[in-house]
């Protein structure tokens, strides 16, 4: 059983776009084209609100889903620079 399987198409893809979001930031960082932690924010708010419209789910829902993977990027983001 694979991760797609086992979790479900949605949260799997939202998992997906995680990593890779992650590394495009991170690229971007090593262009010097994102120096500042708002300037990361607002790709990442861009990023996710282009990504976040076709899905059709319930406010509430879909912002869960925006903070999650906001604190995912900026964590995982804080680790790789130490």
């Amino acid at each position: 059983m694979g991760l797609h399987e086992y979790c479900g198409r949605t949260e799997y893809s939202i998992i997906r776009f995680t990593f890779k979001v992650t590394a495009d930031i991170k690229e971007k960082m090593m262009q010097n084209k994102l120096l500042h932690k708002d300037d990361i924010v607002q790709y990442l708010h861009r990023q996710m609100d282009r990504y976040f419209k076709k899905f059709n789910m319930k406010p509430a829902l879909l912002q869960t889903y925006k903070n999650e993977v906001l604190n995912s990027v900026m964590f995982k983001l804080k680790v790789s620079r130490i």
